[in-house]
């Protein structure tokens, strides 16, 4: 939600005033992400002062970009305008300093739409911010071999520490605090400060989800944002598709069309879904926009190490929503884990997708040394404490967060507001599974029944089998050569091994491990 650059002698001997669309002080500055759905103020007493910037309610106005100042703010008013933040039902980011000591505090919102890296240079005791984690790599940066080696071997976390040394993020929920000679992290309390959910009786829990996810949608300012929502065909979506549609005048809807044998199923539901909306669709043809999958990226092309398996087919989507003005993205991640299975679900059937996940896990480790094996085996230590299924929700935000960023654009992810997941802890397992409750939802608004028992769901399942045998040949030549070999975590001759299977068979669990590697092996190269 910004970029910043601190430096702690500039806390006591400066004081923070707003030069156009940045803060300044000495050699210091913050520079907020440029968005109409966000607001920010810069809070001023004698002693301290703290800059937010959150995302703006939907009851607001359409203010203007620049901060608002609090100047000398009283003891109680401080107190006051801090304690707003820190309650603030949306996502913020809170910067915080005190002259005294110096001593300087960044706090994250519970939501993550747009997280920030952290890094703290130690001898001039400077803290650089920034959304952007491509930014980071203009300098020299050693790996974090353990974090390389969990991410090889198919593990799932979303956590401050980062495959740079020394860079970190600042997750959902979690504190910075830097002065002249400690850096500490520390994450807040599992439970966000949203309003508890008033009590229903159990029969109404499809009216009190419908009543939520209005109440989440129409707490962001659709007013003077115009809003696009990614309609890929699925129940996820189309639940977010339908409760913008019910709140918003003009809107646009557009989704990646797979083009394989689900892909007439999919353009039938998308139909259904978009008769009930009144919006302007785009469609992107996936075989138009296949992942160019290349282990060299020029400067321009950096990524970081989490990122979007399928940018370009989603880039060109993005970039027709700016092109027709859109400036919020609303999406259905976190559908999964709204409708998650909880430990307490006894004697339920697992999940239909943990099969490939036992297999890809087997493959994974046949990838890594011993070296590699005994990195991903170590305790991971410095993971938020937030449910794995938030958990899952907040890392597949981040691959589409910067990408968003740089077009302009503004991600808002219902699912994953605390209000809606508050309401998915407390669910019955019988409208959990299967995602029953989307299912009724979608039932009463549709008129029909476009998402049967058992339906058909589109699948991203053949895209990359497809892109890697396309690029065969260059592959295999890059893979002449691999940086994370040199390091010592995988096995070159088992790289080519899993390389071969995947063009031989297509097989989805080898395909995935294989697609972790490539990610990671291009993200070491850039380092090189």
């Amino acid at each position: 939600m910004l970029k910043a650059t601190l430096k702690m002698a500039d806390l006591e001997n400066f004081d923070p005033v707003v030069k156009g669309c940045s803060i300044e002080f000495g050699e210091s500055c913050i520079w907020p992400f440029q968005h109409k759905s966000l607001e920010s103020s810069l809070v001023k007493s004698t002693e301290q002062w703290f800059f937010v910037i959150r995302e703006r309610q939907g009851a607001a106005d359409g203010a203007s970009d620049h901060s608002v100042v609090i100047d000398q703010a009283s003891t109680d008013q401080f107190r006051q305008h801090y304690q707003k933040c820190m309650h603030w039902p949306l996502d913020f980011i809170v910067i915080e300093a005190a002259r005294r000591g110096p001593r300087l505090r960044v706090r994250a919102g519970h939501i993550g739409s747009l997280p920030i890296y952290f890094h703290v240079a130690e001898r001039t005791r400077t803290v650089r911010l920034s959304w952007d984690f491509v930014e980071f790599l203009d300098e020299s940066r050693a790996i974090d071999a353990e974090i390389i080696a969990h991410h090889l071997s198919m593990r799932t976390f979303y956590s401050a520490r980062q495959a740079c040394v020394g860079v970190n993020l600042l997750t959902a929920g979690s504190t910075l605090y830097v002065d002249r000679s400690e850096t500490s992290f520390e994450y807040g309390a599992t439970t966000s400060s949203a309003p508890e959910l008033s009590g229903r009786e159990e029969s109404d829990h499809v009216l009190e989800f419908s009543d939520t996810l209005q109440a989440v949608v129409r707490s962001r300012p659709t007013t003077f944002c115009a809003s696009a929502v990614e309609l890929s065909g699925g129940m996820d979506s189309a639940s977010v598709a339908i409760a913008v549609g019910e709140s918003v005048a003009s809107l646009a809807c557009g989704g990646i069309l797979l083009g394989d044998g689900s892909s007439p199923k999919q353009i039938d539901r998308r139909a259904s879904i978009l008769s009930v909306l009144n919006c302007r669709d785009h469609k992107v043809e996936m075989c138009a926009h296949m992942p160019a999958i290349d282990l060299d990226l020029d400067l321009k092309g950096r990524l970081p190490l989490n990122s979007e398996y399928y940018l370009e087919a989603f880039g060109s989507l993005w970039d027709r929503f700016r092109g027709d003005g859109c400036e919020i993205i609303w999406s259905g991640m976190g559908g999964d884990e709204l409708c998650a299975r909880f430990s307490s679900d006894e004697g339920e059937p697992r999940s239909p997708s943990s099969p490939h996940l036992d297999i890809a896990l087997g493959v994974a480790e046949d990838l890594l040394t011993k070296r590699g094996l005994d990195a991903a085996r170590s305790s991971f230590l410095f993971s938020a404490p937030l449910s794995a299924a938030l958990s899952t929700t907040l890392l597949a935000s981040l691959c589409h967060a910067r990408p968003l960023a740089t077009r302009g654009l503004w991600p808002v992810r219902p699912f994953g507001d605390p209000r809606l997941i508050n309401l998915g802890a407390k669910l019955p397992f019988s409208l959990r599974s299967g995602k029953e409750l989307l299912r009724s939802y979608l039932s009463e608004r549709l008129g029909s029944d476009v998402f049967p028992h058992g339906y058909a769901k589109e699948t991203f399942a053949l895209v990359l089998p497809k892109a890697i045998a396309a690029r065969a040949d260059i592959i295999s030549s890059q893979l002449a050569s691999c940086a994370l070999a040199d390091f010592g975590l995988v096995s070159q001759e088992a790289v080519l091994a899993l390389f071969n299977r995947v063009i031989t068979t297509h097989e989805f669990s080898a395909t995935s491990t294989l697609a972790r590697f490539l990610w990671a092996e291009r993200f070491v190269r850039q380092l090189c």
